[in-house]
This record gives structure tokens, C-alpha cells and sequence, in this order.
């Protein structure tokens, strides 16, 4: 059956190799001319027991022909290693009416009740369930391997089933595993051989259509890019501390960072790594530290030095749930008032957001720019979600800066921003670099005056919060209207930012083709806001945010209260839900139709 569009989930035990069967998969989607995008499923805790539902691991993945921008509303297909993945998934409830639910069976014997109570469960919820068992040959193979290898089986049933080229996977399993001996690469591709073979005689097939990119391409997530991106920005130098879901920016360029002249300093905590960062840049290198929510309450108090000191500094926040440790492995977009408001005093910065892989790759660039150009922090918001998902996207256009005059003219039109056609006014008129003959200069966290001399007089005070607050104004000025989908007057506005941009497309999208007069709008430069936000908003009956952050009928969500207090337009929350999951196109579209339809 040909199909244009469909979702499909792997859940094993973590451990058991989901994610790796998952990352074979996609690439021969990509490699066929498909799209895809992904939502990996990992655990918080470290090796939680097998046969738990804190155990659950796994990959969610979207396919198909045209360029995709979201996760989709629920899954077509689901494989399960046993009924305890069953009944998490089925709490979740992320499926469509009949969908598939293929349940691994091996466990069955020794666990029949806990098994008949979950496929009932299935049965019930509307799902056509599809009970399969492994072959004794397989189980061999799997006991010569120590138990491993039963993704290999699962990958075998998921290549038969969406009509992937076997020899395509079989060369991607080879290039994975090329570091296995061939006695027990022999094994794994026997065990996979058996998953195919099942599969050949279930009466579950699907084909996508290729629709191939033009010209040289490549597949990408959200942390590899911004790695990439980091490097194209001419940025020198990584200070960072692990934490997920930001760490594997510091893998990336650990290995290709020096290649290009830079290195990474891993710090001993976050308050180092930031330290560093400012350090770094006051000597005129190019520097940007990464952290995720946890950190980034531990950076405020050097991003308030670094506004005061007038010393250009980025920080990537890739968002996770929280507060406190949270949800390390899950999405959500709490972390946009700690980004603009974070830090005591009046803390003038500049929110950037991701949507999607293409701006992780430019947005070190325009987060170079500004902060060089204004010498105030810049904040690059991503999260989870937009971190892993992988995209199949034309090889994109290098800038190769050296300076942020450099930057080429599409990256400004990216992010709805117009270059400076002027010097911007600091606080202090000397602004070198050490060592520059003539022009020592000091550097306090003390207020000063233009000279850099100390002051606490009321004026001087006074002089500099509005300098720095001027350079916010500038960007005010040149910030363009936000990318809008749809017409700019209508019943309803939708408004996000992040990576709620593809769910907010889609859904307009159909909810246009339907007639209803519904536009969309999302933010990439989140603070400051462009001049003309309130005439825009004054254009529709109803103004609505939607986004991964808690807001209630009493608390507006983080973006709802942050329009709110900058247009004086009453703009309601809509959907405000952090529950860990990215928003579905299918949450936007009845949210839409409640509130046209009433």
C-alpha cells in the first residue's frame, strides 16, 4: 500500500538498542528520498531494570515524501518488546484510531496474565493488535551473542514491512557495526534476516514515495548543526560542562572544533564554563557556552557581568523539563522568562529560537553578530525536540566568517532581522581589546561612567541603563514582521515560537483548506519583539499562544505573558501544557475550531 505520510514507533527495554536500529532506519529513508523526523524515547535513569515502565526507550519516527516539520499527530504502527511497553504507550495515548501494535510474544510464557490484560487493554482501545515471536534459530543467534541482537530482528520486520531496500540496510548495518568482528556481524545480519522473514508473511506493507532532493544533500539533527553552524560562525572556542540534553554539541566539536583552528574547554560546572566564556570573549575571540535549563540558572550571575562589563557573550540553553533536574530527556519551552528576565537588575539580552535544523546551522551566526555589534549577552533558546530530530535538507550555504561583517544577506532575511546601518552607543567609549597599545581600560561590574571610571552618581546611573536598553531599541527597529502563515488580519492569530513552528504550519495549513480565517505566527528573535506587534495583533478577533510551557486560567504561559506586557493586548494561552511531548498539529486544529466555532 502506498502511503505519503506515516509514523511509526520502536519501544525496547533501554539498553536493548532501539535508538541504533532507529538511526539505520532513517538513514536508508533518507538515502531512498524520503523525509523524516524523529522523536527519541530515552530514559532519565541510568540502566533502569529490564521489564519496567521506567525502562522504556525507543524512537518515534515520521516518514514521507514531502518536507517534513513536526512529529505528526499519533503513530500508524508500533512495535512493542513487551506487554509492559504496551501499557506505557498506551497511557500516552499518542496512536490514530486502528493503528497497528506488533507485541513481541517471548515473555508471554512466563507472564500470561500481565500479558492478556495489556493485549485486551490494545483491543479496547481500538488498536489491531499483531502478536509475533521470534524463530528458535533467532533465539540461538541471540544466546551466542549474549542476549544482544533482538533490534536486529525488529529492524528486519521494519525493513519488509515499509519496503526498505534490504541490501541499502545491510550496508548501513556494516557501516554501524564495522567495528564488530565479521563472526558477529555474520550473526547480527542472520538475526535480521529472520525479522524480514517474518515480516514477508504478515500481511502489513507499506511503500513511501521517493521524492528526492536535488543536488548534494544531507541528514542532520538539531545539535550536530548547531556544532556545524558554530564553526562556519568563525567562533573559536567551546566552554561547556555535560549536561543533557546539550551535550553532545560538546562532542561534536571536541572532534572537528581543532580542525578548524578552535578547541573546547570542558569546565568543572557551569559557573566555570561561563566564567571562561566571558573570559575568552573579552580578549576578543569569538566564544559560546552551551547548557541546558539547570545551567543556565547557574550562568545569571555572569550574564549580568558580562551586560555591565559590555563584553559580547552567546549561551545555548537546549531546554528540557523542569524546574530542577525535571524531565532530562523530555521537551518543553520554560526556560524563556529565566532567558530574558533571568539575572538581577535590569538585564538588557536579546532570545533567539529554533525551529528546526536549518536555524540551529545560521543561528550562531546572527548570535555572533549581535552580540559583537551591541556587547550585550545573546541567548540561543533550543530543546529537546529540535535537538535530536533529524532533517533531510539541501547542503546549506557557507558564510566561513572571520568578522560579522561576513554574514551573508539570506541569514539576516532568516531571522526577520535588518543589518545596523550605524555604530551603536556603549556605555563606555573604549571598548579595545588587551593589550592594544595605549588603550588599557578597566573592567568592573561596577556601574561607570563614558571614561570607565566608577561611578554612583544618580545621573551616571541613570546614562547607563538607558545606553543599554537603547541597543535592545535598536533591534526593536530593525526586527521585521515575525513569519506569518496566512493573511494578516482574520477570526484568529496562533503565536509560538521554538520548535512549535511546524505544528502551527501544519495545522493553519489545514485549517485554511477548510475555510476557517486562521493565520499563524511564529517568533524567532523571541526579545525583543518588533515594533509592530500590537497594530498586527489588532487585526484579529483573537489572539492565541501555543506552546510547551504551564499557563492555567489564572497564569498565562511564559510567550503569553511576555505579549501580553509588550502589546497591552489581551492574548490568551491556549495551549500551555508542559507535559514533556512536542505539540500535534492535531491539539492546534481543534483548539482552533473551539474557539471560531465556540
Amino acid at each position: 500500500m502506498s502511503q505519503h505520510d506515516i509514523r511509526f514507533e520502536l519501544i525496547m527495554d533501554a539498553g536493548n538498542g532501539a535508538q541504533k536500529a532507529g538511526d539505520i532506519l532513517i538513514n536508508a529513508f533518507a538515502k531512498a528520498g524520503n523525509f523524516v523526523y524523529i522523536e527519541p524515547m530515552i530514559p532519565a535513569e541510568i540502566s533502569p531494570p529490564k521489564r519496567t515502565k521506567y525502562s522504556m526507550s525507543g524512537i518515534v519516527i515520521r516518514v514521507a515524501d514531502f518536507d517534513i516539520t513536526n512529529i505528526g499527530s499519533g503513530s500508524d504502527i508500533m512495535i512493542f518488546e513487551h506487554e509492559i511497553l504496551l501499557e506505557r504507550r498506551l497511557d500516552d495515548r499518542e496512536f490514530f484510531p486502528n493503528a497497528i501494535a506488533l507485541l513481541d510474544m517471548g515473555d508471554e510464557p512466563k507472564n500470561k496474565d500481565a500479558y492478556k490484560a495489556a493485549m485486551d487493554r490494545a483491543t479496547n482501545a481500538g488498536l489491531r493488535l499483531v502478536p509475533f515471536a521470534m524463530d528458535d534459530e533467532a533465539k540461538k543467534i541471540m544466546g551466542d551473542l549474549g542476549g544482544n541482537g533482538k533490534n536486529m530482528f525488529y529492524l528486519g520486520l521494519l525493513t519488509k514491512i515499509f519496503s526498505v531496500s534490504k541490501e541499502s540496510l545491510i550496508q548501513n548495518i556494516r557501516s554501524t557495526f564495522k567495528k564488530l568482528s565479521e563472526e558477529k556481524l555474520t550473526l547480527n545480519l542472520k538475526i535480521f534476516e529472520a525479522g524480514f522473514a517474518l515480516a514477508s508473511t504478515m500481511d502489513i506493507n507499506y511503500t513511501i514515495p521517493s521524492n528526492p532532493l536535488q543536488g548534494e544533500k544531507v541528514l542532520l539533527d538539531g545539535n550536530t548543526a548547531l556544532s556545524l553552524g558554530i564553526i562556519d560562525a568563525g567562533i573559536k572556542i567551546y566552554c561547556g560542562y555535560p549536561i543533557t540534553p546539550a551535550s553532545s554539541i560538546m562532542h561534536s566539536l571536541a572532534k572537528m572544533l581543532p580542525q578548524y583552528g578552535g578547541f573546547i574547554h570542558q569546565a568543572e560546572d557551569e559557573i566555570s564554563a561561563i566564567g571562561a566564556a566571558v573570559g575568552a570573549y573579552y580578549t576578543g575571540v569569538p566564544t559560546i557556552t552551551g547548557t541546558a535549563g539547570p545551567g543556565l540558572s547557574l550562568k545569571q550571575e555572569f550574564i549580568g557581568l558580562a551586560t555591565a562589563t559590555e563584553t559580547p557573550l552567546i549561551v545555548i540553553d537546549v531546554q528540557r523539563g523542569g524546574p530542577s533536574t525535571g524531565l532530562p530527556t523530555k521537551n518543553e519551552q520554560s526556560d524563556l522568562q529565566a532567558a530574558v528576565f533571568g539575572s538581577h537588575g535590569d538585564n538588557t539580552k536579546v532570545v533567539i529560537s529554533v525551529a528546526n535544523v536549518i536555524d540551529c546551522f545560521y543561528v550562531p551566526h546572527i548570535a555572533r553578530y549581535l552580540t559583537e555589534k551591541l556587547r550585550v549577552p545573546v541567548i540561543i533558546l533550543s530543546d529537546y525536540m529540535t535537538s535530536v530530530s533529524y532533517k533531510v535538507l539541501k547542503k546549506m550555504e557557507l558564510n566561513e566568517m572571520e568578522s560579522v561583517d561576513d554574514i551573508k544577506p539570506f541569514v539576516f532575511d532568516r531571522f526577520r532581522l535588518k543589518q545596523f546601518d550605524h555604530e551603536i552607543e556603549m556605555v563606555k567609549t573604549n571598548q579595545s581589546n588587551p593589550g592594544e597599545e595605549g588603550l588599557m581600560r578597566r573592567v568592573t561590574g561596577l556601574n561607570v561612567e563614558a571614561s570607565g571610571q566608577i561611578s554612583y552618581t544618580a545621573d551616571s546611573n541613570i546614562r547607563s541603563h538607558e545606553i543599554r536598553n537603547n541597543k535592545l531599541n535598536e533591534v526593536r527597529k530593525n526586527l521585521l514582521q515575525p513569519e506569518t502563515f496566512g493573511p494578516n488580519e482574520g477570526d484568529l492569530l496562533v503565536v509560538g515560537w521554538g520548535s512549535s513552528r511546524g505544528a502551527i504550519e501544519e495545522a493553519i495549513e489545514a485549517c485554511r483548506k477548510e475555510g476557517l480565517k486562521v493565520s499563524g505566527m511564529h517568533l524567532k528573535i523571541v526579545y525583543p519583539l518588533p515594533l509592530m506587534m500590537k497594530d498586527l495583533f489588532k487585526n484579529f478577533k483573537k489572539v492565541i499562544t501555543v506552546e510547551m510551557a504551564y499557563g492555567d486560567q489564572y497564569k498565562a504561559s511564559p510567550l503569553a505573558m511576555l505579549l501580553r506586557s509588550e502589546t497591552l493586548v489581551d492574548i490568551k494561552s491556549a495551549i500551555a501544557e508542559a507535559s514533556g511531548k512536542p505539540i500535534k498539529p492535531s491539539q492546534i486544529i481543534s483548539t482552533v475550531k473551539e474557539l471560531i466555532h465556540g
